[in-house]
């Protein structure tokens, strides 16, 4: 069996794309903090989530994950994709103060737009869409051998990704969230509009990616069982991924519903 070849990136494009966004970030918290929110002070906790963010794109992008994802490893390539979507995008979104957003979403030009991309059916449609053509064979194998197609792949699922956790985890009235029930509904049907991409990768007969269909695998699978690992791999994290948010948003309507009110009259005559 042939050595495995990984390596740590230093593309231009991974590399300057990570530079662009702090930099961005910085100097809205830093120079441009006074004309976009004065007198708020410098955002510590959400700089460090950024910074995470930052990071842990590029151990999903750059690290020997990378390799390893692109040349021999379905399974590999699927956790790639899914930490993007599932990790990368959601701390993404919670790490930018809302004061940094706001100016640019809700110019006059931008908001009507931001409002259709951010529209929970829109952001579905979007993210199921793309995450389900990205996986037929000859896209992702088309991919696999393009490096700007794999970029643009990536990207996709970035942004994608992005506007489907908008609805969840909005925190700008102008672009709000969904109540309790329509998030919890939203949640649900995620993970089951990707039951068929699902179905047909784990349950092939044939391997569907020819790239990985001779490549070497460290766990002395062949490349059809490599192949059901991976979409076994897509399914248990859609189910963590929106299960884990469905439980927290489900008990906290709870405590909600269930708190004690005060009487209306109770009030008056206090």
């Amino acid at each position: 069996m042939p050595e495995l070849s990984l390596g740590w990136q230093t593309d231009p494009v991974l590399i300057g794309s990570l530079v662009t966004m702090a930099t961005l970030f910085a100097l809205a918290a830093g120079p441009l903090r006074s004309r976009l929110a004065p007198g708020t002070s410098f955002p510590t906790r959400s700089s460090l989530a950024f910074a995470a963010a930052l990071v842990l794109l590029y151990l999903l992008e750059g690290s020997p994950l990378h390799d390893l994802a692109e040349r021999y490893s379905l399974a590999a390539h699927m956790v790639q994709h899914l930490g993007i979507a599932y990790l990368a995008a959601p701390l993404l979104l919670a790490s930018v103060p809302v004061w940094m957003l706001r100016p640019w979403l809700t110019a006059p030009r931008v908001l009507p737009v931001a409002r259709l991309a951010t529209h929970p059916l829109v952001a579905f449609g979007l993210f199921s869409f793309a995450f389900s053509a990205w996986h037929l064979p000859r896209v992702y194998e088309g991919a696999l051998r393009n490096a700007t197609l794999h970029h643009a792949e990536h990207g996709i699922f970035l942004a994608t990704a992005l506007l489907v956790w908008w609805p969840i985890m909005s925190r700008m009235r102008e672009l709000p969230r969904l109540g309790h029930l329509l998030r919890l509904v939203y949640l649900f049907l995620l993970p089951v509009v990707q039951i068929p991409v699902f179905g047909a990768i784990t349950f092939a007969d044939r391997v569907l990616y020819p790239t990985y269909a001779s490549a070497p695998w460290t766990l002395g699978m062949d490349a059809l069982a490599e192949q059901a690992l991976a979409g076994a791999v897509m399914k248990v994290a859609g189910l963590f991924a929106f299960g884990i948010p469905f439980a927290v948003i489900f008990f906290a309507w709870y405590r909600e519903e269930t708190r004690p009110r005060p009487r209306q009259g109770a009030a008056g005559t206090a």
